[in-house]
Parts: C-alpha cells; structure tokens; sequence
C-alpha cells in the first residue's frame, strides 16, 4: 500500500530508518540538526527508479507499507495512477502530523478530525448535577472525559481505545468510583451538541421524566461520527440504532 508523506519531517526519519529494521526497542529522541537531516535523506530511495530524494524533494513521495510496516518508497514519476489516487485519498483523510508506531514498528496514522490523545478531569456540571457520570467531548486532537465520584465505575468499558479505558478507569478510581447494577439505555436529544455525549442517572434526576433506574447515554442525532468512533461497537451500534429510530 502506497501512503502519501510530503515532505512532514523529511518522512518521519524515513520512517524511523524503518523502525531501526524493526527493532523493538523504543528510541530515544534526538534533536535534529540539518547535516543529518541530510545524511538521513540519503537512505531514500525510489524502489522503482532508485533515485534518492536529495535528487528531488519529498513532497509527493509515497511511503510503501506492507501490513503496517514501511518496507519502501516511490517518487512521484514512478507512482502508478492507482497508487497516486490512493495515496491523495489517505492525504484527505489521514492525520499525517499526528502518526504513531507501535512496539513492533507497524505505523498508524489517526483519521483527520478524530482524536489522538486523551484528557480526564472533572467538570463543573457534575459538581452542580450528581445525576451526571460521565461527559465525552471531542476537540480534535483531544479526546476529553471527565467523571465524578458518582460515577459508576463500569462506564470505562464505554470505550474502545484501550488507552482511553485506561485512563477513565484510573480516573474513576482515584475519585472513589464504584461499580453499579444499572442498565444502560439510550436518549437522541437533538439540543445536545454533536461533539458531546452524556451519560446521567435517569430521566427522574436528569430531564424530569419518569424513573428507570438506568443510566442514560444522551447523544445528538447528528453525533460527530469521530466521538461515536471512540466507544466500543456494541454501545456506538446502539447509539446509531437509537438515532435510527428516532428518526
């Protein structure tokens, strides 16, 4: 798979010197100085054509990925149009300033718009409101989740990022978090805005409606599909079966 670049940091040091050949071991960071930057361009070269990119500049190479792992490199001349074509979708809708590598050297880069790093805390509401437990708010590229102490514990497994369910769940236990017996059941309000989610007691404590001893999970129909992305499949599938039918 052929992945646009640019020129984002002489290619990401080349893709990490491709992971130090895979190396497992995590690398120290280093401050950058332009003659190596310019040592380190050297090691760039097309697959097809076997030009380097100190003959060029990086701007419309392509990194080759092969399961995840760079393995190459094509210069523009040499990029078939399905290769570019693909490579100008991934440009659209990747993240190319935000790119991670994992332990084995795999590369990952976060959609556009989505998030790629996690804050909780607290937030005011829930100090006013015991009857709130959670607020998910999305402003790329931060994810942002605050608890309280009322806040059942259980709510960590919302999520799907194993991070993010890290991080809540630490959260939640350092306010003294417990686990609850309540269901969780869904509300569409459309005055809800659509980078945010709550989760609140039920509709007795939080809307004035009739009591379901259930915790609600409030979200907008038009939920910005990045935050819906962030909870595991069964609870964004039942987020998405309650905008269905409400609409």
């Amino acid at each position: 798979m052929a992945t646009s670049t640019g020129g984002e940091d002489t290619m990401w040091n080349a893709i990490k010197r491709k992971r130090h050949a895979r190396h497992p071991e995590p690398e120290e960071p280093q401050v950058r100085d332009e003659p190596k930057a310019a040592a380190e361009a050297a090691d760039i070269v097309c697959d097809r054509c076997k030009r380097s990119v100190l003959q060029d500049d990086s701007d419309g190479w392509n990194v080759v990925l092969d399961k995840g792992y760079a393995v190459g490199f094509l210069c523009p001349d040499c990029q078939t149009a399905e290769e570019n074509a693909e490579a100008e979708v991934h440009e659209a809708t990747l993240d190319y300033g935000a790119g991670q590598m994992d332990e084995d050297g795999r590369v990952r880069w976060p959609q556009k718009g989505s998030s790629n790093s996690i804050a909780v805390g607290g937030h005011g509401a829930m100090r006013e409101n015991k009857a709130i437990h959670l607020l998910v708010s999305l402003e790329p590229p931060v994810l942002h989740v605050a608890v309280g102490p009322q806040s059942d514990a259980r709510l960590s497994a919302l999520f799907e990022n194993e991070v993010c369910r890290k991080a809540v769940h630490e959260e939640m236990s350092r306010k003294g978090a417990e686990p609850g017996t309540r269901d969780l059941a869904y509300l569409v309000d459309s005055d809800m805005d659509a980078t945010e989610v709550w989760v609140v007691e039920d509709q007795a404590m939080a809307v004035g409606g009739a009591g379901a001893h259930k915790l609600l999970v409030i979200c907008s129909p038009d939920i910005d599909p990045h935050l819906l992305g962030t909870f595991a499949p069964e609870y964004a599938d039942s987020m998405r079966e309650a905008i269905h039918a409400q609409r």
